[in-house]
């Protein structure tokens, strides 16, 4: 039997929860406390391909490139960049650390990047493959073909059985979307944002669920701000949580792996430079039995085993002179 989770603001199978001075929190740029090259290889994560360009990364680039190049607001390239870099950074609150590549050879994928879920934020982040659907033309049942046709051209780093796609729209799915999505045999998301960010629906078929997924939820909160407390007006919105928790957000995510990226190298009583680090990595790789080296992270290495790596990487580093 299909299932499918369906979340957004019509669901009876809500959590609801009223809080006061409620304010939604986005990442101003995906480059706040950006990962290193080292600490992507320690947690085993993909490196994002090459930018699509080199003028701007973020939404706030994009708006001062835009004005600088008198690009029309109206453009479809304005209206398809602009809402691409709205998801990036609205996805961010949930833990999602994507990149843009949207561009000619993109193969219809507009962001790649990887979902660190609680109990997943380290060697077990999923891969994800975003699709953005700017239209304000009805959606069929055709864009969830067309996603399901990514999986095989998706990225090196991408092409693996933990990778989901997802769909985003500010449209809702409509009945022949939501059944492709229950149909398919890939694990797939649909998600409403709005223009301005604002998460509004979220589902998700039975092979998403058989990920791991079984504690993310969806809940409706109905907050007051500020200023709108004067008035007594609710605003209403959709969030994501895990096991009835919010779900840290990117920022802490990334100040997360940056810390215990340097705690493990600090294991090592070494002081070492970032090339120095990868020099590390790669003498633990290759001394290491395979169960130990294949799990860093999560493995307790024997002092015999370290002495190995030690001894390793000494002789590495006494070969490249540049190093010392």
């Amino acid at each position: 039997m299909c299932l499918l989770r369906l979340h957004h603001g019509l669901a009876a199978r809500y959590s609801f929860k009223s809080r006061a001075h409620f304010h939604r929190y986005f990442s101003s740029s995906r480059v706040y406390n950006e990962l290193t090259p080292f600490t992507r290889r320690l947690f085993k994560l993909p490196s994002p391909p090459s930018p699509p360009s080199q003028q701007h990364n973020d939404l706030t680039t994009f708006l001062s490139y835009a004005e600088h190049e008198s690009l029309p607001v109206t453009s479809t390239v304005h209206v398809g960049t602009h809402y691409e870099y709205t998801v990036l950074q609205t996805l961010r609150r949930y833990a999602l650390n994507l990149n843009r590549i949207g561009g000619r050879d993109d193969a219809g994928i507009d962001l790649v990047g990887t979902w660190h879920l609680p109990e997943r934020e380290r060697e077990r982040a999923l891969r994800v493959l975003v699709q953005c659907k700017s239209l304000k033309a009805k959606l069929g049942p055709n864009i969830v073909r067309e996603l399901e046709g990514t999986f095989n051209q998706a990225p090196v780093g991408w092409r693996t059985d933990q990778t989901v796609g997802v769909l985003v729209s500010p449209r809702e799915a409509t009945k022949g979307v939501r059944d492709a999505l229950a149909r398919s045999a890939y694990p797939l998301f649909w998600m409403l944002i709005e223009r301005d960010g604002t998460l509004k629906q979220a589902l998700w078929n039975a092979r998403a669920e058989e990920l791991g997924l079984g504690p993310l939820r969806v809940e409706t909160r109905y907050t007051t701000s500020t200023e709108d407390a004067e008035s007594g007006s609710v605003s209403k919105e959709v969030v994501l949580t895990w096991d009835g928790s919010d779900i840290p957000d990117m920022d802490q995510v990334e100040q997360s792996l940056t810390e215990f990226a340097e705690k493990w190298v600090a294991s090592w009583g070494l002081d070492l430079t970032e090339p120095q680090k990868g020099e590390l990595l790669d003498a633990a790789e290759r001394v290491l039995p395979h169960d130990i080296s294949a799990q860093l992270v999560e493995s307790a290495i024997p002092d015999a085993d370290r002495t190995r790596v030690l001894q390793a990487l000494q002789e590495r580093l006494q070969q490249q002179p540049a190093f010392e």
